[in-house]
């Protein structure tokens, strides 16, 4: 077979392999929105087969030989320029998913599904019943595997950053899970970047402290949930959510999730005491499906129709929710469809539902928790999982670490672990390295919005009239349309011609923040 014969093979495995994979992930989607109490066990082993399957799917030695050949067709130089820039890069996302892929034995895969399905079900109890003994077990096994993954890939040999080339070598269990999430950076290095968000975010939450809050009286009234339910869906219309691609659920956490390349969904949830929670998730998830709706047809059903990382996928949802969501000109251009909802707002005038949209009151809960603290919220987190993976820190602390460290960040007390150590999914799902891409995605969204700007320098303008159009145009053809062709860091060097930075993100927060306080 020439080079084309074998990467058409690759394709079709790959295929299977996705079918597999977002099978599985419908079964998650129906286990966070709609399956009975009862059906957690049999759905736990559901996932288990199925992932299995999938596993010995794209760890076949079929996948192997075919990768050897053309890994032969790549050392020829003609060969490998026989292949187009597409199949070149299919074949080293292909490469890198099956070299990781084939470390981890089925069975450990498939105890790891089970395990999930079994710890996710045990914390949406716990969290209800504010009851982290019982989340506990599942932790400690959730930590296990995580730890188990990172060996298997050949991590935890040192503590020092280095090359993510899969190796591992002279790096640490944690740097091992953050590559599932942020190829090629390190604990080391985004650590230096959360130094400098730490310090400057600090010290300006230090100068806000020392100025009067605006009026928020108006947004702690009852706001009916079918209400806020109605709203939703007329505000995914507003800012273009492809209803025929997809739809909105609710969930004890709200997240995104692709079944199909026409089949995206999005959930949250609802509080009637919090309008701002729900409108404000929705947004969040709408920005991640865009991305996901965003893919050229090119890319559909292939390993390539994904996100350069998970940081570079939050960039879009952290964009939309703040740069765009919270800004002046879309808060004005939504304020009278939220005024029709909800009669009680007419009284307030746009000018202060901005201000208190974006007023800084530091917040227990970090998908509540303003623009400008939030990334402390991250930083507490990158802190702490670091240390429950490295074995610093046991599980059965966590809570009273949590408390200590909410304090210090905050000057907050966590009276409940609900509202504290067991208010994220992420851990029960054995997402550890997961949540510095929360922080990490403002830094790369503010530096890509930079380029946007220069490039529509009237967007303020277009926002304000909910047109959109130009916005959704310059996104699909500067971000989505490369999937995740393109590493993090080459995507943004070949967008912005610089390196990830915290600046960009630090200087945009400053100025919003000093004109809306006075400083």
């Amino acid at each position: 077979m020439n080079s084309d014969e074998l990467v058409e093979k690759l394709h079709s495995i790959d295929r299977e392999y996705r079918h597999l994979e977002r099978a599985a992930a419908a079964l998650q989607w129906d286990q966070e929105t709609y399956l009975p109490p009862r059906g957690v066990a049999e759905r736990a082993e559901q996932l288990a087969v199925l992932e299995g399957i999938a596993h010995e799917r794209l760890t076949a030695g079929e996948t192997g030989s075919l990768l050897a050949a053309l890994g032969s067709v790549s050392e020829n130089p003609r060969g490998y320029e026989s292949l187009s820039a597409l199949n070149r890069d299919f074949l080293r996302v292909m490469r890198r998913r099956f070299d990781k892929a084939v470390k981890l034995p089925v069975e450990f895969v498939s105890a790891a599904a089970r395990a999930e399905g079994l710890s996710q079900a045990a914390w949406v109890q716990a969290r209800r019943n504010n009851d982290f003994a019982a989340f506990l077990p599942h932790l400690q096994t959730m930590i296990d595997f995580a730890r188990k993954k990172a060996e298997y890939w050949g991590f935890g040999s040192g503590n020092s950053g280095g090359d993510s080339d899969g190796g591992g070598s002279g790096q640490s269990l944690y740097d091992g899970l953050l590559d599932i999430y942020e190829p090629g950076m390190g604990a080391v290095e985004i650590s230096a970047l959360f130094a400098a968000l730490r310090e400057r975010l600090t010290k300006l939450l230090k100068q806000i402290a020392s100025r009067a809050l605006p009026d928020t009286s108006f947004l702690t009234q009852t706001f009916a949930v079918e209400q806020q339910a109605a709203f939703n869906q007329r505000l995914m219309d507003y800012i273009g959510f492809d209803r025929e691609r997809g739809r909105l659920d609710t969930s004890a956490h709200p997240f995104t999730t692709t079944l199909g390349s026409d089949d995206i969904r999005i959930t949250t949830r609802y509080f009637p005491a919090n309008l701002l929670s729900g409108l404000f998730s929705v947004i969040h998830e709408t920005g991640h499906a865009l991305y996901e709706m965003g893919f050229p047809p090119e890319l559909r059903g292939s390993c390539l129709a994904d996100g350069a990382s998970m940081a570079l996928h939050e960039s879009q949802s952290r964009f939309w929710e703040n740069v765009i969501g919270r800004s002046r000109p879309f808060l004005s251009g939504i304020f009278p469809m939220l005024c029709d909802c909800f009669p009680q707002l007419a009284p307030v005038s746009a000018d202060s539902f901005y201000r208190a949209v974006n007023a800084v009151r530091p917040s227990l809960i970090r998908v509540d928790a303003d623009e400008l603290s939030y990334s402390l919220h991250i930083i507490l987190r990158f802190e702490l999982e670091q240390q429950l993976i490295s074995g610093e820190l046991a599980p059965e602390k966590l809570p009273a670490i949590w408390r200590e460290k909410t304090k210090e960040y905050f000057g907050l007390e966590s009276e409940t672990d609900a509202d504290g150590v067991l208010q994220d999914i992420h851990w029960s799902m054995g997402s550890f390295g997961y949540f510095p891409s929360y922080a990490l995605g403002n830094l790369y969204g503010l530096q890509i919005t930079g380029k946007l700007k220069e490039d529509i320098p009237e967007l303020d303008g277009l926002v304000a009239a909910g047109q959109f159009e130009r916005l959704y145009t310059w996104l699909r053809d500067t971000v989505y349309c490369w999937g995740c062709r393109l590493e993090p860091a080459e995507l943004l060097y070949k967008i912005t011609g610089e390196k990830l930075q915290a600046g960009p993100f630090l200087n945009y927060i400053e100025g919003k923040y000093s004109e809306l306080y006075g400083l």
